[in-house]
């Protein structure tokens, strides 16, 4: 397995409020995105990943490795980190109504367990496509189920800075007080898959074919993550960018 990964904080913002997590023993991969204000995300993003990590290195046996066993171990951390972000979070006012978003991915044996809330993305680049593999819990994505707008009418109007605080809107994140549901999956992994994990600040600033065209061009994960930003921040680096690249390969067949 090889591992790369990277935070910056783009070309506009002060701070960054993105937060990440590597374990390459335990083989878990935590990507957050603070939202809120001031430093209340970056707060909240922090948070999430040490709990999470936390809970997960406290309560889970390898012996167990059934899928519903490992996603309960997941969910557990999810619950136990929501719960630390609304505790803070009432304890302070500058802290008030912090959220952040949050992706999980735990890799056992030969299967990758994943599980999001908002809008922070993983991917599965594999024999040289690129599959997005989360859902987005945004306002905009919640407009396409719904059948109220197209993907191409939201690309547009987000291109064209065209209600877009709108469409970026958060429904789903950590820090809610009537509790979280995370989206959970699996995927059998195969030999010379790579997973990208990522905020917003990379996958809305460069499209998915050309971070597959980044990925696939460069000599290791960690080049590919340091060109990842290089080319978001060359489009405008709007955003904290993060990106965990990892890359299987045959002895993580287990």
């Amino acid at each position: 397995m090889e591992i790369g990964y990277i935070t910056d904080k783009g070309m506009l913002r002060d701070n960054n409020e993105d937060s990440f997590f590597v374990d390459s023993e335990r083989r878990l991969f935590i990507v957050a995105d603070g939202v809120g204000g001031q430093n209340a995300g970056e707060i909240a993003s922090s948070l999430a990943v040490k709990e999470i990590s936390g809970y997960i290195g406290e309560n889970f046996d390898r012996a167990g490795t059934g899928g519903k066993y490992i996603f309960e171990c997941i969910s557990g951390g999810i619950k136990r980190a929501n719960d630390k972000i609304l505790e803070e979070s009432s304890g302070k006012a500058s802290f008030a109504k912090m959220a952040t978003t949050a992706v999980v991915m735990m890799m056992v044996n030969d299967t990758s367990y994943i599980a999001n809330i908002g809008d922070s993305r993983a991917y599965l680049l594999r024999d040289g496509i690129m599959i997005k593999l989360t859902e987005d819990h945004t306002m905009a994505n919640q407009l396409i189920r719904e059948g109220k707008l197209t993907e191409e009418e939201v690309e547009f109007l987000a291109q064209k800075q065209l209600a877009l605080n709108m469409f970026s809107t958060i429904t789903r994140a950590l820090g809610d007080k009537d509790g979280v549901e995370a989206d959970e999956f699996f995927i059998d992994m195969e030999e010379n898959d790579i997973f990208l994990m990522c905020t917003d600040g990379l996958y809305g600033e460069v499209p998915d074919d050309r971070m597959a065209e980044i990925i696939l061009g460069e000599v290791s994960p960690q080049n590919a993550c340091e060109e990842l930003v290089r080319e978001a921040n060359r489009s405008g680096g709007r955003d904290n960018i993060t990106a965990i690249i990892i890359k299987i390969g045959e002895e993580n067949h287990e």
